[in-house]
């Protein structure tokens, strides 16, 4: 259980910088609101370990769901996890 815990706070820093990085990036926010609010929540379904991450996002809620293997190892990387790195993509350009 202790391996779980850490990678679960790997995955929720993850999140956290990703909308930090996606949040400083809005050059047509001068009040700084940003794009994503910065608190958001997050819990696991324990039937197949799916880290799930509620956002609001430019003021809707969006759900986010890492299987496993998404938030339980290496790929907690920002950049080598597809779904943080999509937001990336649409959020910062």
């Amino acid at each position: 259980m202790l391996t779980e815990q850490v990678f679960k706070e790997r995955m929720i820093g993850a999140i956290n910088t990703c909308i930090r990085i996606i949040n400083e990036s809005d050059n047509w926010d001068s009040v700084g609101k940003g794009i994503i609010e910065n608190e958001w929540q997050s819990y696991i379904i324990k039937e197949d370990n799916t880290f799930v991450a509620i956002l609001t996002i430019l003021n809707n809620k969006q759900v986010i769901q890492f299987k496993h293997h998404e938030w339980f190892g290496v790929e907690v990387n920002i950049h080598a996890n597809y779904k943080l790195n999509t937001l990336l993509e649409i959020y910062c350009s």
